[in-house]
């Protein structure tokens, strides 16, 4: 009896020693892959030594800000502020505004209207009416009466007189028969907007009296 229990034990103890045999050539067998180390960055001489991110593998983090300047070709940023210094939008239409009246003062001062005014002899007849005038430049704008505004047209506007009705206009000793080319002026008390050529050959102001007859 004794000797079938110390058979059955040293059975036991064998097939124990055996599974544990067979399990470390198991494990033997399995590649063990070497764990990782940290990597040390070297600083790029001159340059700060780079912070080491403490944010997790899934956690997101904010983007960075360019370090560069926006592709001009690109949209402007809605964060975009004006540069200091930069001028204002009334600033730059009057500066405009400004540039083109000069332009305009350019080609005027180039006419020649010897040929389009009236001497003594051709001034019609009768009384003369006398209103306050004005003169406009809205230069490349459209008229009322067809067409756009050029620096050399000769034409007078008016409320009510039909397109191309002629007008006659002395002021001084220089006179000049226009047509009515668009409609205006809408100020209380003007009656006639002279176009800058036919202001400057007359040689009148902008703005005051000035004669003139139907025809």
């Amino acid at each position: 009896m004794r000797l079938r229990a110390a058979i059955a034990t040293s059975a036991l103890v064998l097939a124990g020693c055996g599974s544990s045999a067979s399990i470390h050539r198991i494990q033997a067998t399995v590649p063990q892959l070497p764990k990782p180390h940290p990597q040390a960055v070297e600083p790029v001489a001159g340059s700060a030594p780079a912070q080491t991110s403490t944010a997790s593998v899934g956690q997101a983090q904010a983007p960075a800000a360019p370090g560069h300047d926006p592709n001009p070709s690109g949209p402007a940023s809605v964060t975009s502020t004006p540069a200091k210094g930069a001028p204002t939008d009334a600033e730059v239409r009057a500066a405009i505004a400004k540039f083109q009246l000069a332009v305009a003062r350019y080609h005027l001062d180039q006419l020649d209207f010897s040929g389009v005014l009236l001497s003594p002899g051709q001034l019609p007849p009768g009384v003369w009416n006398v209103s306050i005038a004005s003169v406009y430049t809205d230069y490349g704008q459209g008229v009322a009466c067809g067409g756009i505004l050029q620096v050399p047209e000769l034409g007078v506007a008016n409320k009510t007189l039909p397109c191309g009705t002629e007008v006659t206009f002395r002021y001084g000793n220089r006179a000049l028969r226009v047509p009515v080319i668009d409609r205006g002026p809408y100020i209380a008390g003007r009656e006639w907007d002279l176009t800058g050529a036919t202001a400057e050959a007359l040689h009148f102001p902008g703005l005051g009296a000035i004669q003139w007859r139907i025809g």
